[in-house]
């Protein structure tokens, strides 16, 4: 834990929007990614990319605000 009493976040995602450029966001767990990112545009799709627990790298493929399909 830092000195001022936060905890760091566990994952960094790398976030690719349909037809836009990517950005990273560091979040707890991808449910709350995925969640921030329906929240504020329902129909969201694109790609989340980030390395679980584990050390594997994880993309999951979102269509229309649902994940469509995986790959680790």
């Amino acid at each position: 834990m830092s000195t001022s009493g936060r905890t760091q976040m566990k994952y960094t995602f790398t976030i690719t929007k349909d037809g836009a450029e990517s950005e990273e966001k560091a979040a707890m767990s991808y449910k709350k990614v995925l969640k921030s990112l329906t929240t504020s545009e329902p129909k969201w799709s694109g790609m989340i990319k980030y390395i679980n627990k584990k050390q594997k790298g994880v993309i999951h493929f979102i269509r229309n605000g649902r994940k469509y399909n995986t790959t680790v």
